[in-house]
């Protein structure tokens, strides 16, 4: 992994290789322009009175000498609709300081809110993230609390501004990673539609979308505006569908580390289950007392596996064999840890918003904002899978679905009992559909009085209705009670339970089910096995915010602004489920009964003073400082502050530096929301040996508010004049963000790591069978961690270059340097910066560095873009040593034979053509993405094979449309 004195090299070498190039930073209020070299169209041009520096609340105007010395992103719709785009949550998570955490390519069998898009700055997570549209806070519309962005109209957001740097000062809670604030085009005239389909090259990730806004003055003080989206996207197939996942690449465990000269884990293709079979494969038999018969090796009945008819026959293990996964042998294609996850999940949506704006007189103005979204989505969960029979129990010798072969041999060998591994694809996989509804409505009035003040009241009300419906889930209890089945007392096989001698126990709907074979089990016992969940859960908020802002009194270099303000925010969550997810009792995808509320009172002060202003000590000099106190009813009152200065030491030369102190309150998901359970793919760090164990995921209601101490430091270059410099743009910044007591889902893999490593607390949360001491149950909560840092830089490069009758060439880099992502607790630190793999159980990493970077030619009405990114080469998992690493040996446990993820660049192509006729325009576009038909690097993933977080696992894929705007 690369050192921070490297990184730190390689940030000053790459602010000064690009300079002479040149690019442009969106970085203050001044550079609006900049951020979109191509002149704006009106549509997207800031409406009037509108704050445009996210950074700050202090607004445009009101400090003439002051610029923001919060680092801020502009990412303007031209970019979205250059790259044929429809959804701005992609546009943002193609962005280096973004890690894509949640969306539709990283569901794979897990449940929620199916194919949300949700934004992660810095990789910090993203509840870290406070998402705001026109400056007001969105309401939550996911299981995590946080904002699916699939609910904010495209087609009405003329440009995003991100905040990278704590701002929990200017908007409060949330505000550690940065903010993001989503500027809809208040001002919109006229009628703009859309339309965009797209398909791979295989024929797969097909999408359809649509989208229609009008706006229109009515009379001299109304102005009215609706934007309506549709966008149908129907995903990939399953892990077989790509050749690169079909590969089968698993973590192999080579127990004891150092076997065969080999290391303790080889990442290795043509991996299969060792353990469970479609037909039933035996592991272990057992004497009347319940002990196990000889030695493994030794087993009379290990290795006896079943046709689909229920015919014994000997099991093909492969060339080395594992407790849960062997290399080669039998089962290609149908290693129930793959199949049947889909690559990425369908995903429908809605969206529907109307801005209404009202001049009730020339200084007081009216606004009212509604909206409505829609997110439809499916996944698909696990078949079932059993490699150790915790969950079917062992089978007992009267058991009369036993093949009469395997009778005699049990009887023969004093077997009582047989423990039995199922990958049971005829009963077929869980899956769930899911539907997030969320209404917002926006009322505010806002005025001006005196000399340059402007106020502002508003109530905000939103509601996000999220329902999950579950379907074909293995109902545990059931499961068990339908496989103990007997031949009952008129010859008829029936469940143990309603044949014993204790009526207290019957179960007059148990349909015995016969897990040898292949489907062999009566529509009965399906229906008595699976059953079907729900997860109903509604989020309300009521928000107040009153506002203040002018200019307190002038000083030689300019006004000293003042904003104040203060809001009430009533955030209430209630959720309902099914009878048996209230137990946890389906295998996979509970719903989860919660309630709570919690009430926010807050109120704000900022400060900007112009120090000096052409003097001899500098072209200007701007101090900045904002405190907050805020007092929530769940975890009691903090304070929270920043303090800038922007200085320039000469026109074009702009240095900044920011610190601040940022806090993050748990959410009510965290502290009462759903538990849900899954199974994983793990390894034991006490004994090297593989298993499936079930994971509880969810709420813990003993959480502490969070606290983070953030640096940012920086500077800008935007030489003036007429010359070929004036058209660069380049800043530089670095951060340095520390999070105390840090809210967050560790893994349940490293949660067993680090219990193996002496942190008592977190074995607390592990179950381990008495009888085998094997891991059964990892309860991986939310948890304070002790400490959570991430530093790095932030690099943003634009130019623009005129070619005379050729048009005109727009150049923008955009790169992210991580110095450390490190999660520290009482055993010590692990550091994700340059981790580029994600093992299931664990938490994902960040690259070394990422970069973006954008080519625009314009001729006249021709348009043609290059995108390219790229993903360096980087670590597969922190807590694997590998050959190239210090302190590699193969008798570790942690050892592997190869730790590194290759690199991958994608590049992008799009080109558009635009006709005009009168007050019509039509532009048609077309876009290639992954070019190249890049394959991502291959390697075990949470979700596949491969990290999709960071990589792309659909190949070359094209889409074309048509824009239209009439009397814009």
């Amino acid at each position: 992994m690369a050192s921070t004195a490297w990184r730190v090299r390689c940030a000053i070498g790459l602010a000064t290789a690009l300079t002479p190039i040149s690019i442009a930073s969106a970085q203050d209020a001044t550079t609006d322009q900049i951020s979109n070299p191509v002149e704006a169209s009106t549509e997207t041009e800031p409406a009037e009175g509108e704050i445009v520096v996210t950074g700050s609340r202090l607004g445009s105007g009101l400090s003439s000498g002051f610029t923001s010395p919060t680092p801020v992103t502009v990412l303007d719709s031209q970019r979205v609709e250059a790259l044929a785009i429809t959804n701005v949550g992609d546009a943002l998570n193609q962005l280096p300081s973004f890690r894509a955490t949640s969306g539709p390519a990283t569901q794979a069998n897990q449940g929620g809110n199916i194919g949300a898009r949700v934004l992660d700055l810095r990789g910090l997570g993203s509840p870290r993230t406070l998402v705001l549209v026109d400056g007001h806070r969105f309401v939550p519309s996911t299981s995590q609390g946080t904002v699916d962005v699939n609910l904010i109209p495209s087609a009405l957001v003329s440009r995003t501004e991100v905040v990278t740097g704590g701002a929990s000062a200017a908007y409060g809670s949330d505000a550690v990673a940065g903010v993001v604030n989503f500027i809809l085009n208040r001002r919109f005239e006229g009628i703009r539609a859309e339309a965009i389909g797209g398909i791979s090259q295989l024929g797969d990730d097909e999408s359809q979308y649509l989208s229609l806004t009008a706006g229109s003055r009515i009379g001299d003080r109304l102005h009215v505006a609706i934007s309506g989206e549709y966008e149908n996207n129907e995903g990939l197939g399953t892990c077989y569908s790509r050749s690169w996942c079909a590969t089968e690449t698993l973590i192999f465990g080579n127990t004891p580390a150092g076997t065969g000269g080999l290391p303790g884990n080889l990442i290795i293709g043509n991996v299969h289950t060792s353990t469970v079979a479609p037909g039933g494969l035996i592991n272990r038999s057992y004497d009347a007392a319940g002990s196990p018969i000889g030695t493994m090796a030794g087993d009379p009945l290990r290795g006896t596996t079943f046709t689909p008819d229920g015919t014994p026959r000997a099991f093909e293990y492969g060339s080395s064999v594992g407790s849960l996964f062997m290399v080669g042998g039998e089962g290609y294609g149908r290693n129930s840890f793959f199949y049947p996850l889909l690559l990425k999940v369908p995903v429908e949506r809605y969206s529907l918003y109307g801005i209404a704006t009202l001049d009730v007189t020339d200084t007081i103005r009216a606004s009212l904002d509604v909206s409505y979204g829609k997110v439809s989505g499916t996944v698909v969960s696990n078949v079932l899978r059993d490699p150790s029979g915790s969950l079917m129990g062992r089978i007992q010798r009267d058991n009369p679905f036993i093949p009469r072969a395997i009778a005699e041999q049990m009887d023969a060998n004093g077997v009582a009992a047989i423990q039995l591994g199922k990958a049971d694809f005829s009963l077929g996989p869980a899956y769930a559909t899911s539907d997030t509804e969320t209404w917002r409505t926006v009322a505010g009035l806002e005025g001006e009085f005196g000399a340059g003040w402007t106020w502002d009241v508003g109530y905000q009300y939103g509601r996000t209705h999220f329902r999950q419906n579950t379907y074909n889930a293995i109902n545990l209890v059931n499961l068990q009670r339908a496989v103990d089945a007997v031949e009952g007392p008129q010859g008829a096989i029936v469940c143990r339970v309603n044949a014993d001698a204790d009526p207290a126990n019957d179960d007059p709907a148990c349909a015995p089910y016969n897990p040898f074979g292949e489907g062999l089990f009566s529509q009965a016992a399906d229906g008595y096995i699976t059953g079907n969940g729900f997860q109903d859960t509604i989020n309300d908020q009521h928000m107040v915010a009153a506002n203040l802002r002018g200019s307190l009194f002038d000083l030689p270099a300019g006004s000293v602004a003042l904003a104040i303000g203060a809001d009430y925010r009533r955030d209430e969550i209630e959720g309902t489920t099914d009878p048996v997810s209230m137990q946890n009792g389906f295998w996979t995808l509970n719903g989860s009964a919660l309630s709570g509320a919690v009430e926010v009172k807050e109120a704000y002060a900022e400060l900007a003073v112009p120090v000096f202003e052409d003097s001899a000590l500098g072209y200007a000099l701007d101090l900045n400082g904002a405190l907050r106190r805020t007092d929530y009813s769940t975890t009691g009152a903090v304070t929270t502050w920043k303090a800038g200065v922007v200085y320039q030491p000469v026109d074009g030369i702009r240095l900044r530096a920011t610190r601040s102190r940022d806090i993050r309150a748990p959410n009510l998901v965290e502290l009462v929301g759903p538990r849900t359970k899954r199974s994983i793919g793990f390894t034991d760090p006490d004994t090297g040996q593989q298993s499936s164990p079930t994971v509880i995921t969810g709420s813990n209601p003993d959480l502490r508010v969070e606290r983070a101490d953030s640096w940012t430091i920086g500077g800008v270059i935007s030489p003036t004049g007429s010359g070929p410099l004036s058209r660069l743009r380049l800043s530089v910044d670095y951060y340095d963000i520390s999070v105390k007591d840090a809210i967050g889902i560790l893994g349940a893999q490293t949660l067993a790591n680090r219990c193996s490593e002496g942190v008592s607390e977190f074995c607390a949360l592990i179950t381990r069978d008495p009888q085998t001491n094997a891991i059964v149950q990892i309860d991986d909560l939310f948890l304070n961690s002790n400490e959570l840092r991430a530093r790095g830089f932030d690099i943003e490069f634009r130019y623009r270059q005129p070619l005379g009758t050729a048009g005109d060439l727009d150049l923008s880099v955009l790169a992210n340097i991580a110095s450390e992502l490190t999660t520290v607790d009482v055993a010590g630190a692990i550091d994700r910066a340059g981790q580029t793999g994600w093992r299931t159980g664990t938490v994902p990493g960040v690259p070394d560095y990422a970069i973006d970077g954008m080519a625009t030619w314009t001729l006249d009405q021709f348009q043609l873009t290059a995108h390219g990114r790229y993903i360096p080469s980087g670590i597969f998992w922190t807590n694997f040593v590998g050959p190239d690493q210090e302190g590699y040996s193969i008798t570790l446990p942690n050892s592997v034979d190869n730790n590194r993820v290759q690199s991958r660049f994608y590049l992008d192509l799009a080109f558009q053509w635009r006709v005009e006729a009168g007050d019509r325009e039509f532009e048609f576009f077309t876009a290639v993405n992954n070019v190249f038909d890049r394959d991502p690097p291959i390697a075990p993933g949470s979700m596949g094979t491969t990290n999709q977080l960071l990589f792309e696992p659909v190949g070359r894929a094209f889409r074309a449309g048509v824009r239209v705007r009439l009397g814009a």
